[in-house]
């Protein structure tokens, strides 16, 4: 029988590691039945089997002669080196090391925020919302630093989420493309640059346990955060309850002596009825004793609040605002904003715009008052003006006045800040309240005009309420150096790795092998 089977040796031994290199491939591939690979494996076993019982003395003269003891020398030396890569495999997932060689440390976190990623005592996670077509967006150095949040904390978390293919879970967290939710259980907080100082700010936020409170006056026609109508706030209120601020609502003439012990700032917005002198007393005292106050005003209004104004250095003029340049699809009476101002308030904003429908204009006192410095966030341009003839712009006839209106650019916000106490008193002032309502977010989110009056007001409000002292990190500058090739150097690099290193290779082998033979 065995002299049959030899001369069909070699196609056992053929099928045989031809088998094998089939269970190893499908072992490759993952997701096999477990039976299906034993089964080859073992129907391999049977042809190899078939091979060495024909040719015994072949197989025996394989294993001892010199070839063998060479093969079985490399074969070790394959194993070990195998078994090297998988120990070290092992070891790089259980034990990590990470160095920096960067000149500017580019990915080094900076002591806070490694201090706050320390002190986590709750799960966060960060839902970041990019495109997988057109190059992602700026997802790679969003990536990159997630990524680096991670290894330091395993209560820090993240993954990504194309908002165009998962439109159920970007509508659930009110996102879009390139936004950024950090988010603790029910908390979640928005993050729509890529800094370290926005990662942690928002951490540092999503993880604390008391939520800043802001209260809105009522009584005197002010914009409502309960309001649902065109006219209310409740999308801004929406969005602040997202951004873990609690909002309510304060009469303030049922406050005796003090404002609430839980207030974080005071809002009021657009009133069109005065205050009268108790309510603005309280006020006062509050602004006084290190409280924080934002005031919207419209034109043709008057609240009541032109000395509290005065007192911070503050005037509102009596006009609109007339912008020839920036108007919202050239209705001039809408000034659009694209440029701010140097202040904390604004410092991410570029790249924005916000839409002010209908702006009266501020400005600083004559003399300002010791201690509050005034600084205004944004202007319109150069081709605008103060419009005072509300009859004439009414019936669309306005025109600049030299001798009434006030040339352009005139300024549309400010922030006040006192100086010489732990905690400053501030004060936020907008010659239009407006822009926060239902009907204006409706309208800029119909013709895709963006989130900048959504931003402009948060930012504000942070500014107010203490969020922005959390953490204070400079950014860190690129610092990137590629290196240029001249020509010739380029063809070196492309024909030294192309041509000469594997013919270097080959005549060593060459010569090696002339030597031996």
């Amino acid at each position: 029988m065995r002299a049959r089977l030899q001369s069909r040796a070699e196609l056992f031994g053929g099928i045989g590691l031809a088998l094998w290199a089939v269970a190893f491939i499908f072992f490759l591939i993952g997701n096999q039945p477990g039976e299906r690979l034993w089964g080859i494996v073992l129907i391999g076993v049977v042809f190899i089997a078939l091979f060495i019982y024909a040719r015994p003395t072949q197989v025996e003269a394989m294993l001892s002669g010199r070839s063998a003891r060479y093969g079985s020398n490399a074969l070790i030396t394959v194993l070990a080196l195998i078994g090297i890569i998988a120990l070290v495999n092992v070891l790089s997932t259980r034990y990590h090391w990470r160095q920096d060689f960067t000149q500017d440390q580019s990915f080094t976190l900076s002591p806070k925020t490694l201090s706050v990623l320390k002190d986590l005592k709750q799960p966060v996670q960060a839902v970041a919302f990019y495109p997988t077509l057109q190059g992602g967006g700026n997802r790679g150095p969003v990536e990159d630093r997630l990524k680096e949040y991670a290894n330091l904390s395993d209560k820090f978390t993240y993954k990504f989420i194309d908002p165009d293919e998962e439109p159920a879970i970007a509508r659930e967290y009110k996102a879009f493309s390139n936004m950024i939710v950090f988010e603790r259980g029910t908390r979640r907080e928005n993050v729509f640059g890529s800094d370290e100082q926005a990662f942690t700010n928002a951490l540092v936020k999503v993880s604390q346990d008391t939520q800043p409170t802001i209260y809105f006056t009522l009584g005197h026609g002010e914009h409502s955060p309960n309001d649902n109508s065109e006219n209310g706030y409740s999308l801004l209120k929406s969005s602040m309850e997202t951004n873990n601020y609690k909002v309510d609502v304060l009469d303030l003439r049922t406050v005796t002596e003090t404002m609430p012990s839980e207030i974080s700032a005071l809002v009021i917005a657009g009133a069109t009825k005065k205050f009268d002198a108790a309510e603005i007393a309280v006020v006062k005292k509050y602004l006084d004793q290190s409280g924080r106050v934002m005031i919207l005003l419209d034109p043709q209004t008057e609240a009541g609040l032109d000395a509290l104004l005065k007192e911070w250095g503050l005037e509102a003029r009596n006009d609109i605002a007339i912008d020839q340049k920036y108007g919202f699809f050239g209705r001039a009476q809408i000034p659009v904003i694209v440029q701010y101002k140097s202040h904390q308030i604004t410092s991410d904003l570029a790249g924005e715009t916000a839409v002010l429908p209908g702006v009266r204009s501020l400005t600083t006192t004559a003399t300002p008052p010791t201690g509050r410095n005034a600084s205004a966030l944004f202007s319109t341009s150069d081709q605008s003006w103060g419009e005072t003839d509300f009859v004439a712009l009414k019936n669309q006839q306005a025109n600049f006045d030299a001798n009434k209106d006030t040339k352009g650019p005139v300024d549309l916000a400010y922030a006040v800040e006192a100086s010489g106490a732990d905690k400053p008193a501030r004060l936020v002032v907008f010659g239009n309240s407006t822009f926060p309502t239902n009907g204006t977010f409706n309208t800029l989110i119909n013709v895709g005009a963006g989130s900048g009056n959504e931003i402009l007001f948060s930012n504000s409000l942070a500014w107010l309420a203490g969020q922005d002292t959390l953490i204070s990190i400079p950014t860190k500058q690129d610092t990137r150096r590629p290196v240029i090739l001249t020509s010739e150097q380029s063809n070196f690099v492309f024909w030294s790795s192309f041509l000469f290193l594997p013919a270097a290779l080959l005549i060593v082998g060459a010569i090696v092998w002339w030597r031996r033979r």
